[in-house]
């Protein structure tokens, strides 16, 4: 879970503008096979605007680290406080990829100091981490051991697209239940990159009926970004119950991370899922 001090130095490194990094070892998934199919369409919840027009910023911000339940990690090398002391003392449960698809096991974590060659003064220093898994196959996510999760295989939901801007939304049909992630906001052309959008007062929905009742979840708000982007990194079935969970990067700025994941079984009533944990590091 973030820090005081670790928001410190993402503001830091935000403001000095430093070239991005990726300290994750995984964050795009390969496609595996599944019977899951999505489609993207258009929606109507967009505002567009031209160069003249005033932005008001709706500064509302989802999900709030202060309110996480479970400790996430990410294997890779960090900086000396986005890991915890005896963090590989602790029960954890990893989502991995093998051979033959996605599942959910029990795993031991490795960590040790390394040189932060960012902070650190000297090659003689170590004040970074380095995480890893006893598991040879490729780890997705890693996530604090609790009564929501039990080992399984994971039918992973392919997603068309990774990134939802305002206006648009991914239709998904999971385990027979079908799923809705939509965004609305605020966005306007780059003009030096005609593919992509500046945007503002961003919301993301998730949306199902779910045994004859219809539910609905926020999954993120950001008032703006930083040439960053939402990217939802996976889809699944990751806590047992047959309900579609999801990690999402939720970071709003091009030099910092926050794999976060959302469960169902935790949600509250009317809810598909609920943010339960997440983990933010920062670039170079």
């Amino acid at each position: 879970m973030t820090t005081v001090k670790q928001k410190i130095l993402a503001l830091t490194f935000a403001v000095l503008g430093l070239t991005a990094c990726n300290n994750s070892s995984q964050q795009n998934n390969p496609a595996n096979k599944t019977s899951t199919v999505d489609t993207l369409t258009n929606a109507v919840a967009v505002t567009n605007t031209s160069d003249n027009d005033t932005i008001t910023y709706d500064y509302s911000s989802f999900p709030i680290d202060s309110t996480f339940s479970i400790k996430v990690l990410t294997v890779g090398t960090f900086h000396g406080d986005e890991v915890w002391e005896n963090a590989d003392k602790e029960k954890w449960f990893g989502l991995f990829q093998g051979k033959t698809g996605f599942y959910l096991a029990e795993t031991k974590l490795k960590t040790k100091r390394v040189n932060d060659q960012i902070v650190d003064e000297n090659e003689n220093e170590n004040t970074g981490w380095e995480v890893q898994t006893i598991n040879k196959d490729t780890s997705i996510i890693l996530i604090e051991a609790s009564k929501f999760l039990t080992p399984h295989n994971v039918q992973q939901a392919i997603l068309s697209k990774e990134q939802i801007f305002p206006g648009d939304t991914l239709r998904i049909n999971y385990l027979g239940i079908d799923y809705k992630i939509y965004a609305t906001g605020g966005k306007k052309k780059v003009e030096d990159d005609p593919e992509w959008f500046d945007v503002w007062n961003y919301k993301l929905y998730l949306t199902a009926t779910i045994k004859g009742q219809q539910h609905t979840s926020l999954l993120v708000a950001q008032p703006n970004f930083d040439d960053q982007m939402i990217n939802l990194i996976f889809a699944g079935d990751i806590d047992g119950d047959g309900i579609l969970d999801l990690i999402i990067d939720t970071s709003r700025h091009y030099n910092a991370t926050s794999p976060t994941i959302y469960l169902s079984r935790p949600a509250n009533n009317g809810e598909v899922v609920k943010p339960i944990g997440g983990h933010t590091s920062v670039g170079c």
